[in-house]
């Protein structure tokens, strides 16, 4: 009986640690899941689990409990920055983020052209990509909001090149406002390369961040024929704050080939012209 009682005292003993081991291992876990999507500022459930190598059914428990530490906040399908509407980060932070398959999306969208169309370069990051890849069509007119995709473009020999000036926006180092309104209303393009914070598959629709933007974006996808929106797989998320078009108003998607079955699925089940790099 006494060895019987002991036995059970060092297999309750041995318990209570795993226990504590495994309560502690989710407790780091729970915290990296709010830093990397504090620094994303979203991400779909999808790929949490696929990042942290877990279940779905233990990563909604991670997210249930981070949202009641009101450290994330839960949307549908994912998880979001608590306390506001997902935006951008800061443009050189975002740079950082996902380099070569914007490099490559990049470098698809030049493919793209003949080589003497006037294209539309949006402000964005993996904008800044095309422009890195500018020079190979040299003959082609660029025009922009972007004062860094501006200064790529000189830095890198293209000298054929207009930069549309107006309120200065530094979350995206770009120009909106009236002036820049004004002036997109007496342009023209063959081709616009659209960028985004979100693309929402449910809706079928793209959204950014800053209002001023949005209406930017508008102006451009008014008077443009071809339109393709540039984005890699981790912009597949609930929308942002500001709805900038319909899937029916854009041509197609250039997005990087690590993008997600599913949403790859649901792309082409649209009349979108999708292109992965």
């Amino acid at each position: 009986m006494i060895l019987n009682d002991l036995f059970f005292a060092l297999e309750h003993s041995k318990l209570e640690m795993n226990m504590s081991d495994t309560f502690e291992l989710a407790e780091v876990r729970r915290g990296k899941v709010a830093d990397l999507v504090a620094s994303r500022g979203a991400m779909t459930l999808r790929d949490l689990c696929d990042h942290f190598g877990v279940s779905e059914a233990t990563m909604r428990r991670d997210l249930q409990t981070l949202d009641k530490e009101g450290r994330v906040a839960r949307t549908h399908g994912g998880v979001m920055r608590k306390a506001r509407v997902i935006g951008d980060l800061p443009n050189d932070q975002r740079k950082m983020v996902g380099a070569d398959e914007k490099r490559r999306i990049g470098l698809a969208a030049i493919n793209l052209l003949d080589g003497d169309e006037v294209v539309f370069l949006d402000a964005g990051t993996t904008a800044h990509a095309i422009a890195v890849q500018a020079a190979k069509k040299p003959k082609c007119t660029y025009v922009t909001t972007s004062l860094g995709i501006a200064q790529k473009l000189q830095s890198n020999g293209v000298s054929n090149f207009y930069l549309i000036g107006g309120a200065y926006e530094p979350i995206n180092d770009s120009f909106a406002g009236s002036l820049a309104i004004e002036a997109l209303r007496t342009l023209s393009f063959d081709i616009a390369f659209i960028c985004c914070t979100a693309i929402d598959l449910k809706s079928r629709s793209i959204s950014v961040a800053s209002e001023a933007y949005s209406q930017v974006q508008k102006e451009v996808l008014a008077t443009s024929r071809t339109k393709f929106v540039i984005a890699d797989h981790r912009k597949f998320k609930p929308s942002a704050f500001m709805r900038t078009a319909k899937f029916s108003q854009i041509s197609g998607i250039i997005t990087n080939q690590e993008i997600h079955t599913d949403d790859l699925d649901a792309l082409r089940q649209t009349k979108l012209d999708v292109v992965l790099a």
